[in-house]
């Protein structure tokens, strides 16, 4: 094991054995009452300790899932920190933001008929109605908001799946990593949208990874449920992420042409539904319609103390155009240290600095040969086709631009880490199209990153 993934390991040990339970002593202490305030709780001492009781007896399911020992090992430690943080490091920022989960729990509660106002594409009315659902075996918050967070769980899970089909082999500090990575760790733990959405991607980048070591329609199904999950939440991602797939595998797939052909047969009428389901939804139907949209959205994120206001707005697809670097950058690497001062503000800028640096580190190392393997190319368009969609938004607000990140963190994650410290002999998945893949490793004759 080497001296990264042996200090992650202690680090989550520690995490798990220590800080956690420590975490939600002191936040129940400190902040529950104000946390009961807020959420309109009147025993907020028995909703806490329902929600324990979820995280213990979802602890146990850990045992029945289908996947390695080590694997599960790892998890467990992991699934308590992740309960540290969402029934105690959560506490605070409740009590005083109250977030999104305020709305969606109190009008869940409300709710007589869930399944009525469950429509695809309609994301605050489908968590509402997960909510109300859940409110049939439990009312308590805790409980509930643990069970969002049992989704990111699995989401940082089907991420590491991706990694191992393109590495070929267990790299169990890539999960360590996924799985402590600050900005998942943290929005995947809420009730709301945001584990949902991760729970999409990471079902969608698992079959695009396989789909890209060895060519099978158990891939494209999961490529289709991974987009229905975050498309029917938030019905934009669905045109988001299949746009650099498209290209991706189009343009420098190994697989052989009937495949690429039968591919498209498959993904242009996903692709073109994708850009209908997301025109309705905004009422385009012009380009001066795009640029009045997008202006309206963008203006409407800058608040809050966070924010920053673009100064003169877009008027044109040229203004939008001119302004996307800058908006990308923003979205995927801001705020950047010291520009948010309060702790999570600068618990955002120390990440992003440290991807930042892996970024730059590796590519003066690397150069631009890396972008003709077709999962480092999918993984790059898919963050500037993300990064550039969002970037508007993103940099009006860059509180929220870091819970927005949250969707592709574990894609920058990886793609950084290969960047720096891969192997530059082997590359990820070189040589699509080769032998079957391992049911237990993945593709053997795919790279993996150095030790």
């Amino acid at each position: 094991m080497s001296p990264l993934a042996r200090n992650l390991r202690l680090l989550t040990e520690i995490g798990a054995l220590l800080i956690a339970p420590a975490m939600m002593l002191v936040a129940f202490a400190v902040f529950g009452a104000a946390a009961a305030a807020q959420f309109r709780i009147f025993d907020f001492t028995a909703d806490y300790l329902t929600g324990v009781v979820a995280a213990l007896m979802l602890l146990v399911s850990l045992y029945l899932w289908p996947v390695p020992p080590q694997h599960r090992t790892v998890l467990m430690m992991l699934w308590v920190v992740r309960t540290g943080v969402t029934l105690g490091l959560m506490l605070p920022y409740e009590s005083y933001y109250g977030l999104d989960a305020h709305f969606y729990y109190l009008s869940g509660l409300a709710l007589n008929d869930p399944l009525a106002i469950m429509v695809f594409g309609e994301g605050t009315d489908i968590v509402r109605g997960i909510v109300g659902l859940l409110t049939e075996v439990t009312t308590s918050y805790s409980a509930i908001k643990v069970l969002f967070s049992y989704l990111g769980l699995i989401a940082v899970y089907m991420f590491y799946l991706a990694f191992r089909i393109c590495l070929g082999e267990d790299r169990v500090v890539l999960l360590l990593a996924l799985g402590l990575m600050p900005s998942v760790l943290f929005w995947s733990s809420i009730l709301g949208k945001d584990p949902i959405v991760l729970l999409g991607i990471g079902i969608y980048c698992y079959g695009a990874a396989g789909l890209f070591a060895r060519p099978r329609a158990s891939m494209l199904v999961f490529i289709a449920l991974g987009l229905a999950i975050a498309a029917s939440i938030r019905i934009w991602l669905g045109m988001v992420f299949l746009t650099p797939l498209i290209a991706a595998y189009v343009l420098a797939g190994r697989a052989a042409l009937p495949t690429k052909v039968l591919f498209l047969i498959v993904a242009v009428p996903l692709f073109l539904w994708a850009l209908q389901g997301f025109s309705e939804k905004f009422q385009l139907e012009t380009a001066g319609d795009l640029v009045a949209t997008t202006d309206r959205i963008s203006g409407a994120w800058a608040r809050g103390g966070s924010a920053q206001q673009i100064e003169q707005g877009f008027d044109s697809i040229g203004a939008m155009l001119a302004f996307a670097p800058t908006g990308a950058f923003a979205a995927l690497l801001r705020p950047l240290p010291f520009e948010i001062l309060n702790p999570f503000g600068m618990l955002a800028g120390a990440e992003n600095a440290v991807i930042l640096f892996l970024l730059v580190f590796g590519i003066l190392r690397r150069g631009t040969g890396w972008l003709g393997h077709p999962v480092l190319l999918c993984a790059v368009l898919t963050l500037l086709v993300w990064g550039t969609v969002y970037g508007f938004a993103s940099y009006q607000n860059l509180g929220s631009a870091f819970r927005f990140r949250a969707q592709v963190a574990p894609i920058l994650l990886g793609l950084a880490l290969f960047l720096a410290c891969g192997d530059l002999h082997r590359q990820p998945a070189a040589r699509c199209g080769g032998p079957p893949p391992d049911p237990e490793t993945g593709i053997r004759d795919a790279a993996a990153a150095d030790r």
